[in-house]
């Protein structure tokens, strides 16, 4: 039997289990090119191309596969999925039989469940691969055909993205809103009062005054009363729930936020862990957990916290998703105590970043299925020269829970909520003394500046994209200079910011969220085998109507490495550069030469082109993109 497995990490983590050979592919080893295009504008058949340092990874699979039954291993998702598809392609006319191991923990109860469920390549739904065709081929549509426009028309380098650019919207948008925000001045008022030593508050049951006059006459109204008079006192208890196992996104926001990690490390940080067999597959919108690690956290609970610590029966999780259920949240592998985390993480070899994720999740997953948190909740009603005023307070009984995983507002919004605060016991028809008033003048605030954390849950909220492009999508427009994050929050940058003007008044479509969600379910339809991946890429292309990708040089616009050049030229010399020049790749080249003096092509620059995943110099090979499959 041979497992063939995306990372090198799981493959030595699965022999070492089994004792099996098993090869790794580090990834896609063929994918579109980096020039041309790589799609036909007609069919929209894709030509793959073999990566340049994988290029002799197939002969590589097909030598290892000769006569064995093959385990496709790839991640349990579309890309993974796809991966699998295309080894299957090289290996099935060698192989004894291919199979499709779908992997979720990477430990010898995981694999052998596994194992046991496999099933042959032929059998399984081509839709998954047809979804990855989809969104592939669709992303380098846009990319390809409107990035030279944007970059031509904007005088510069820039990437358009059919997910990448909503998200930069959503950055842009909320600047602007925070831009032309007036701020307006209101008023709150309390009154200090003081039982037998404990002093608290109690504010004005009006809320906000929008005009000082009118709280300054209450204040002037109240001022000679020295007492209030109790009229309600209403004590409840009050519990609190926790919260399910991680899926990818809720990981990504609370590891942002706690733990300050963008969610790109994040999600790195926990392939490793998945890869080393300490956590469930990672990327996922389930929040269930097997019955049986359930029965594991329960019986170390009552062992380690004791029986008040557990609630009558297992708390049940529902995913937002019905396909979800399919699979687990995310959670440990096994239970153990915190005290062991030390040595957990050093035995795999994995760093201090590692411990934290990973406690976090530990810390998550635990507490879900713990006991509530208990509280006394007490609400007073004063009067005071007929004004009314409401004093909250909350007093932590049983902490349940939260022993375990506390809880904090990973997004704080600005609201003036009642403070929190304990209080003294009062009876109803009893006097208080009153020790003062307090009037606080305040301003309304704007909307606070998307984190990274919850840039990726507004994403989740509008379903644009789906887990497993989250942290690609949030590095993008980082790495490509769209946006920043400033002391743990995202502010737009110029180049994003003419960009989304551009696309808002040029090609609309690209960067409306509506369309984008529904661009994400037509692609559920084609896994699901209701829809077809060329369907989708037609309908993409006809948005741009059916444009080709400019001509690079000749009588076209120019490509992006001729502005980038040209643009450095510029700068270095202190030169303009026509419009007109801009927008033809001859004129620009012609422009080019007379800087330099001699004939100079184009250098090019970087690596891999911004518009998505490319091969680099590769070996091309024509593929035809539907699976052969029965």
């Amino acid at each position: 039997m041979l497992i063939i497995v995306e990372s090198p990490t799981k493959a030595r983590k699965i022999q070492s289990i089994l004792k099996t050979k098993t090869m790794s592919t580090i990834g896609h080893f063929k994918d579109l090119p980096e020039s041309p295009i790589g799609v036909d504008l007609k069919s929209y058949e894709p030509t793959f191309v073999y990566h340049d340092k994988k290029k002799n990874l197939p002969r590589e699979l097909r030598e290892a596969a000769k006569g064995e039954t093959v385990m496709l291993a790839g991640d349990p998702d579309r890309e993974g999925y796809a991966i699998s598809n295309h080894i299957f392609e090289e290996v099935k006319s060698v192989a004894k039989a291919c199979l499709r191991l779908e992997i979720f923990e990477v430990t010898e109860k995981g694999l052998k469940e596994s194992l046991a469920k496999a099933v042959p390549f032929e059998q399984t739904n081509p839709g998954l691969y047809h979804a990855f065709l989809g969104r592939r081929i669709g992303d380098r549509l846009v990319g390809y055909i409107l990035s030279p426009m944007a970059s031509r028309d904007l005088s510069g380098k820039f990437s358009v993205g059919r997910v990448q650019s909503p998200a930069v919207r959503l950055v842009v948008d909320r600047e602007r809103e925070i831009r032309a925000f007036v701020p307006t001045t209101y008023w709150i008022l309390s009154i200090l009062l003081d039982k037998d030593g404990t002093e608290f508050l109690a504010r004005h049951l009006r809320g906000r005054f929008d005009l000082q006059a009118d709280a300054q006459a209450i204040v002037e109204a109240i001022k000679a009363k020295s007492h209030a008079l109790a009229e309600k006192v209403e004590k409840k208890e009050a519990r609190q729930s926790p919260k399910p196992p991680f899926t990818t996104v809720d990981l990504q926001a609370a590891a942002a936020a706690r733990l300050k990690f963008p969610p790109e490390q994040s999600m790195r940080l926990a392939q490793a862990l998945f890869d080393h067999g300490l956590i469930t597959y990672h990327r996922t919108d389930s929040v269930r957990m097997a019955e049986e690690f359930v029965a594991e956290i329960r019986s170390f609970l009552g062992k380690a916290l004791g029986p008040a610590y557990l609630p009558l029966k297992p708390h049940q999780y529902k995913s937002k998703n019905s396909q979800a259920e399919a699979h687990e949240g995310i959670r440990p592998t096994h239970m153990h105590s915190l005290a062991e985390l030390a040595a957990l993480i050093a035995k795999e070899g994995l760093t201090a970043e590692h411990a934290r994720l990973y406690e976090l999740i530990f810390r998550r997953a635990v507490a879900s299925q713990m006991a509530q948190a208990v509280y006394d909740a007490t609400m007073m009603l004063f009067e005071v020269a007929g004004e009314r005023f409401k004093a909250t307070g909350r007093v932590l009984k049983f902490d349940g829970f939260l022993r375990v995983y506390s809880e904090v507002e990973e997004e704080k919004e600005h609201k003036d909520e009642e403070p929190l605060q304990t209080l003294p016991p009062v009876s109803v028809g009893e006097l208080v003394p009153k020790t003062g008033e307090r009037l606080e003048d305040k301003k309304t605030k704007p909307p606070g500046r998307f984190s990274l954390g919850s840039l990726v849950k507004e994403l989740e909220r509008l379903e644009i994209g789906r887990p497993s492009t989250y942290a690609a999508i949030t590095k993008n427009i980082v790495d490509r200079g769209y946006v920043r994050e400033e002391k743990g929050r995202v502010a737009p940058l110029p180049p994003g910011e003419s960009l989304i003007d551009y696309l808002r008044e040029k090609h609309g479509w690209v960067i409306d969220y509506e369309l984008t969600r529904r661009m994400e379910a037509f692609l559920d339809l084609v896994v699901e085998n209701k829809e077809t991946w060329q369907r989708f890429c037609r309908g993409v292309h006809g948005k741009m109507g059916f444009a080709a990708p400019p001509e690079r040089g000749g009588g076209g616009g120019p490509s992006e490495s001729q502005l980038r050049y040209a643009a450095d030229l510029a700068q270095r010399d202190g030169l303009s550069i026509p419009e007109e020049t801009l927008k033809s790749g001859r004129e620009l080249s012609a422009w080019i030469e007379g800087v330099v003096g001699k004939k100079r092509a184009p250098a090019k620059r970087g690596g891999k082109e911004a518009r998505g995943g490319a091969a680099g110099k590769a070996k091309t090979i024509k593929k035809r993109a539907k699976p052969k499959t029965s």
